[in-house]
């Protein structure tokens, strides 16, 4: 039996990078829809990390799959982009708050 294990994908290649885009003038432009498309990526992708986890814990418990290692490996990646969009999340609301909080 010949058992090969995927190395684990560096974080920064699953999710899209939160760097100004340069304009044609070297000014950095990031406009909030951008910025907003980007924070629903990563949930979109963090959505998809938890379903593969349920999916190969589901087909762990019906006996499809006898490979434990996979499944707790698929559950951490998982545990990791939660906690990962969460804090990101919360910074977000962090910075929002206090840009609220400023006098005009």
């Amino acid at each position: 039996m010949d058992i090969r294990i995927k190395p684990i994908e560096p974080i920064g290649s699953t999710l899209p990078s939160l760097a100004p885009e340069k304009t044609k003038d070297n000014e950095a432009s990031t406009p909030f829809s951008q910025i907003f498309g980007m924070a629903m990526d990563n949930i979109n992708a963090a959505s998809n990390t938890v379903k593969i986890a349920d999916k190969k814990a589901i087909d762990f418990s019906l006996g499809r799959m006898d490979n434990p290692e996979e499944l707790m490996i698929a559950q951490e990646k998982a545990s990791l982009a939660i906690n990962y969009t969460t804090k990101i999340t919360n910074k977000l609301l962090e910075v929002y708050n206090e840009i609220m909080r400023m006098q005009i």
